[in-house]
């Protein structure tokens, strides 16, 4: 089967779905394309010459072709429309790959109507997703927002979704509220959604073997850091933002730290309450590293905490059978079930609580082992791609 994904950017150095769904897929046997504008993820942040272009270099790559994993990147030129990116050429690319399936990453949106535009000329089966979720979007508590308040939504968002999906064959949302969202707000049919969660690259995320030369390794490598064998460190991965806030891991751990506890924080990233983590006790901070390198970093922690909005680190961390803490506000309740607990949002008191609960090595063993296993059984991109797979082989005569 010929499968294109349509992203509107591309990092190499990410593991995003369009970095990772591709590559399982290929391995059962399909060709398969990313086509791709020339744009970095976030290119467009203000932040980022400082926060990305170190780690991922310039936000504008160039226009080609190459292989990577086993399927073919295609970087397009690309225009803007009501600051929303469209590409160019894309015509001529789905000319010389003659798919059998399209699948974008959004219900609407100006590229998933050119997809739906060229839909009729190429004859392929058209699939959509959806990846927005509660915590970004703030329409989604009705009691919240008045019906003028949703009615431009509705008008731009609403009806060209509900319009778009008379062409699609399924919409994939990739948590709980994204469906809702994708129903409610993006005029998906009910029964064209299908929840869709995102998964791991198991064979890179998996935890020590514990071997004796694996444990020296660890030890040199947390000295190496600034931590003891005797620390319990609390890692966080991503952008230093208001929206994902690690800035309250830090202060719960400055605040233990002043009352003798054994905790520390490795935060790695960027971005702009970076400067004042650095202040915090106990805190240390470290850039961004290519994806393929964080399973190290999380075999050295103990805990892993995301203060605020979903991360697919969270599914990566628990993978090495690290067990995490996470909002109480997130929707997507199967990231953290039995692998992990909960604190609520951005209340520094009540996270330093949690974490003084994981500070029984047992309990902290047992969540992450349940980790682990949840991971490999239910959320490794394997599996993910072969039901995938599955699923457009329905569609796909």
């Amino acid at each position: 089967m010929k499968i294109v994904f349509l992203s509107v950017w591309f990092s190499e150095k990410m593991g995003y779905i369009e970095n990772c769904l591709p590559k399982e897929l290929v391995a059962l046997g399909n060709e398969v394309h990313v086509v791709s504008t020339t744009a970095q993820v976030y290119y467009n942040d203000p932040d980022y010459l400082s926060v990305y272009e170190p780690y991922l270099g310039k936000n504008i790559q160039e226009v080609g072709v190459k292989e990577i994993d086993g399927f073919k990147l295609h970087r397009l030129p690309f225009d803007l429309f009501l600051n929303k990116i469209y590409f160019k050429d894309l015509k001529a690319t789905l000319d010389e790959i003659q798919p059998d399936v399209v699948q974008t990453f959004e219900p609407f949106s100006f590229y998933t109507l050119q997809a739906v535009y060229y839909k009729s000329k190429f004859n392929y089966k058209l699939f959509t997703a959806n990846h927005t979720v509660a915590s970004v979007f703030s329409l989604y508590t009705q009691n919240k927002t008045s019906f003028f308040q949703r009615l431009p939504f509705y008008i731009t968002r609403t009806i060209p979704g509900r319009l778009i999906s008379l062409f699609t064959s399924r919409c994939y949302p990739a948590t709980i509220d994204a469906l809702e969202i994708a129903v409610k707000f993006y005029g998906i049919p009910r029964e064209k959604a299908k929840l869709a969660c995102l998964g791991v690259d198991t064979d890179f995320f998996k935890p020590l073997v514990n071997s004796n030369e694996e444990i020296e390794l660890k030890k040199q490598e947390r000295n190496r850091l600034g931590f003891s064998e005797e620390d319990i460190v609390c890692i966080y991965t991503g952008r230093f933002t208001e929206g994902k806030n690690p800035l309250c891991l830090a202060n719960a751990i400055e605040e233990l730290v002043n009352k003798g506890e054994p905790f520390k924080a490795f935060f790695m990233g960027n971005g702009p309450q970076i400067d004042e983590i650095k202040t915090k006790n106990g805190c240390i901070v470290h850039d961004f590293v290519p994806y393929h390198e964080l399973p190290k970093y999380y075999a050295l922690a103990d805990i892993g905490v995301w203060p605020r909005q979903e991360s697919t680190s969270m599914l990566d961390a628990a993978s090495c059978g690290v067990p995490i803490v996470i909002s109480q506000n997130v929707q997507a309740k199967e990231r953290v079930e039995g692998n992990g607990l909960t604190y609520e949002e951005n209340n520094v008191q009540d996270l330093s609580n949690v974490l003084l609960k994981l500070k029984d090595a047992s309990l902290r063993k047992s969540l992450g082992d349940f980790g682990k296993m949840k991971i490999e059984n239910e959320f490794s991109w394997v599996k993910i791609a072969k039901e995938r797979f599955e699923d457009y082989k329905l569609f796909v005569h």
